[in-house]
């Protein structure tokens, strides 16, 4: 079996050899297990990122188009208060008009 050596903090080892007295086993066969835990679980990672890389795009295509929507509605507001002004200066210059032909 192929072997690696590995040096480690001495308060990282001591955590090791504390969490394997606990759970009953050898040091080696404990790092074995975090190393296959921690391989298992990268992939995971890995396929969680990319699930997360595509719920952001679609995030920003949601805000983009919430901000595009609210500046329509903006734009909207405005033009709406314009035709107003437009229809009350109308009105004026129309009771404009009667008031002068009413004198004539």
């Amino acid at each position: 079996m192929p072997t690696i050596h590995l040096s480690l903090p001495e308060w990282m080892y001591d955590e090791l050899k504390q969490k394997a007295d606990e759970l009953g086993i050898q040091m080696t066969d404990l790092v074995k297990l975090y190393i296959k835990k921690g391989l298992e679980e990268g992939f995971k990672d890995q396929e969680k990122e990319e699930d997360n890389t595509e719920s952001s795009k679609y995030e920003e295509s949601i805000a983009f188009l919430e901000a595009k929507v609210a500046q329509l509605d903006s734009i909207l507001l405005e033009v709406l208060k314009r035709l107003e002004i437009l229809e009350e200066e109308k009105e004026e210059d129309n009771e404009e008009v009667e008031l002068v032909n009413d004198n004539h």
